[in-house]
């Protein structure tokens, strides 16, 4: 089973005891103290950086160049721990950890924002937004600056570096989807955000929540009938093996974060401060650009898997349906209102 595997660089504390550690709650101390074994140079800094995704996505491609470059620029001082695929459980789970210390460094999706600024989550809710350049600039946004931002500190978590593109998220099925009425009553896997669930029971399928590292298996076992992601989830996952079709839903621009523990990064010397922004402001864009050259070989790939490619979806239907769920959430949930952040664009 390719699509599966856990990937990363392995210590004396593999993936399994990480997530076994995190489901029996044992805490940062703990953690702290199994992840110890781990190695690195005791004379130096040694950064504990996770993620959730698999290799192949663009937040996993930003944290193996965040490694190579931060090793060599300071000639062995720093170290960086690489563990993705989900080694320290779920995107939530991770981010806990960072707030109790036990991780240093994430790189990976949103949640922290759901968590910690939930009225700000709109962002990352689909039928939305309809680009990433118009993500950006609500993100750089002045509001977001002093609402946002100070939210997730007080976390634990700093955001650090610019947002990262991980690529449009569409519709994956065991059979075409063009409309709306193809996904009625469709059991779809999602993450476990309100928003999202709200926006495509408006659209008319049975969301189930199960987590990002449990997709595969999900679909395989049929707890699950679909899902939804960007291409660079489509094969860093192998969901060609248990999918049969793509269908390009265009329903929300997908992008990404790095991370860093308050906490640990208040304990830096302003040199590795420094260093560290500006490598991570590198590589951030960087990978970026990858995703973007990336994208459309990557759908292609699914294709050449076996995957079928449904490009004629009638998106404006899809954005439709789901815009009574997204008004209601602006009306109860979300800052702002709806037209404010779309005049933005």
């Amino acid at each position: 089973m390719s699509g599966k595997q856990t990937a990363g660089n392995e210590s004396c504390l593999d993936s399994v005891t990480r997530r076994q550690a995190v489901k029996m709650g044992i805490g940062a101390s703990g953690l702290a103290t199994l992840a110890g074994c781990m190695g690195g140079d005791s004379g130096g800094t040694t950064i504990t950086m996770a993620s959730v995704m698999e290799e192949g996505t663009s937040l996993v491609y930003a944290g193996q160049q965040f490694k190579d470059r931060i090793e060599e620029e300071s000639d062995g001082d720093i170290s960086v721990e690489f563990s993705y695929g989900g080694s320290y459980g779920s995107e939530t789970e991770t981010f806990d950890l960072m707030n109790q210390g036990a991780v240093d460094m994430y790189t990976g999706g949103s949640d922290a924002y759901d968590m910690h600024a939930p009225k700000y989550y709109f962002f990352n809710s689909p039928y939305v937004l309809e680009s990433f350049e118009h993500q950006q600039k609500i993100m750089e946004s002045d509001e977001f600056q002093e609402e946002v931002y100070p939210a997730l500190e007080e976390a634990g978590i700093k955001v650090t570096g610019p947002r990262v593109y991980r690529g449009m998220r569409h519709y994956t099925s065991n059979k075409p989807v063009r409309t709306p009425e193809d996904v009625q009553g469709m059991d779809l896997r999602l993450p476990s955000h309100d928003s999202w669930v709200k926006a495509w029971e408006s659209v008319g399928a049975s969301p189930s929540p199960v987590s990002l590292d449990e997709l595969y298996s999900g679909l395989q076992q049929g707890v699950v009938e679909a899902s939804e992601g960007p291409p660079a989830q489509i094969a860093s996952l192998s969901l060609w093996e248990v999918q049969d079709y793509y269908s390009m839903t265009s329903h929300l621009p997908q992008s990404g974060q790095m991370y860093v523990s308050t906490s640990f990064y208040e304990g830096l010397d302003e040199s590795q401060q420094d260093m560290i922004d500006e490598i991570v402001n590198e590589v951030a864009e960087e990978a970026t650009q990858w995703a973007r050259d990336s994208e459309e070989e990557l759908i292609t790939e699914a294709e050449e898997n076996g995957m079928e490619i449904i490009e004629d979806v009638d998106t404006d239907a899809f954005y439709e349906a789901a815009a009574p769920a997204v008004e209601q959430l602006f009306e109860e949930t979300y800052a702002g209102s709806w037209e404010k952040w779309r005049d933005m664009a």
